[in-house]
């Protein structure tokens, strides 16, 4: 089997869907704070920053359009960008440092690590002008005197209306960079603990499952059993129809054995066109109706929708845990039982 990896496809398609959700969020937002500082602006006659909200709107608007549509996602987030950089400074320049406009600049460093470019070089070239394009703000704007003046109680309230915002903003984005996490680390439990073709437990994770049951069913004097099964002349698919269909095969078998098995019980791709079944609370004798029931079942599946005269057969083994057993000798057995059904002609189940 091939090693488990987090592919960068993989990656990227999730920093991708973050990226979209978190932009179309912050363009309805940022269009309702616009509409509302256009009024604001226009009640205390400064109408030159009231249209420029009014255009920051559409500006928002735009960007929210082009994020449904998923399309031209990096224009849209440099327009973003573009606009609350665009904005904070003049903003800073018409009405002053004290407004708190030079705030939202902040937000956009921790943003552009989950924006659509994608060299890591890049984002850093980005993050530290925006970081230089911030501090260069606060020097050169910080101490100087405003355009318009605006009474001292609405330039107040401005002020910690922006740093109330930006700090929500930032709360915001802490949540959903936690959820990105553990999005991450869903995805490398799932690589490491499954078969990437079936879906099914892969070796490493079945061992560790079983061992636990066997552990659990000796305490409680429960009967478990386990079931290998290995599909008849498997490489002789591969080899007259190629490893696609080979690979049909396999996924349809594992769908048909997790159709067929109860929700407690465990099954694996052991390894090649072998599977493992760990049966809690079962008997030999109970394991053989299952094993019965999905070989039957898979002498009446098509299991290759384009294939309908490719018949398929399963050959299987059964042993019960012993006293004595460890998780090796119980599978050995198994094993040893489904081989001696392959000697005697294959397409059976046999109990060790």
């Amino acid at each position: 089997m091939k090693p488990l990896m987090i592919q960068p496809e993989a990656d990227e398609a999730g920093t991708g869907r973050l990226f979209r959700k978190l932009m179309l969020q912050v363009a309805v937002v940022a269009a309702v704070t616009h509409v509302a500082f256009s009024a604001l602006f226009y009640i205390h006659e400064v109408d030159f920053l009231a249209a420029v909200n009014v255009v920051s709107v559409l500006l928002y608007g735009v960007v929210y359009w082009l994020m449904v549509v998923d399309q031209y996602r990096t224009f849209a987030w440099a327009l973003a960008v573009g606009e609350i950089v665009g904005h904070a400074m003049l903003a800073v320049f018409l009405i002053g440092w004290d407004s708190g406009f030079h705030l939202y600049i902040m937000l956009i460093p921790p943003v552009m690590m989950v924006s659509p470019i994608r060299s890591s070089q890049v984002k850093m070239i980005a993050v530290t002008t925006m970081m230089m394009t911030y501090v260069l703000m606060d020097y050169s704007l910080r101490g100087g005197s405003a355009v318009f003046s605006m009474p001292a109680p609405v330039l107040t309230s401005l002020h910690y209306f922006n740093l109330v915002a930006v700090l929500v903003l930032m709360v915001f984005l802490t949540g959903l960079y936690y959820r990105l996490v553990l999005a991450h680390q869903k995805k490398l439990k799932e690589l490491a603990t499954t078969d990437s073709l079936t879906g099914l437990q892969n070796r490493r994770s079945i061992q560790f499952l079983a061992e636990r049951e066997i552990e659990n069913h000796r305490r409680t004097n429960a009967r478990l059993s386990v079931l290998m099964c290995d599909l008849d002349k498997f490489k002789s698919i591969n080899d007259d129809y190629g490893h696609q269909v080979g690979d049909e095969v396999i996924k349809s078998f594992a769908a048909l054995v997790t159709r067929l098995i109860r929700q407690g019980d465990l099954a694996a791709r052991w390894g090649g066109e072998e599977f493992l079944l760990i049966l809690p609370s079962t008997s030999a004798d109970e394991a053989l109706y299952v094993a019965e029931r999905i070989r039957n079942e898979l002498q009446l599946t098509q299991v290759v929708s384009s294939m309908p005269d490719l018949a398929v057969t399963t050959t299987m083994g059964i042993s019960e845990l012993l006293e004595t057993d460890s998780f090796d000798a119980l599978v050995a057995r198994a094993d040893k039982a489904m081989y001696q059904g392959k000697e005697g002609g294959r397409n059976q189940v046999n109990i060790a």
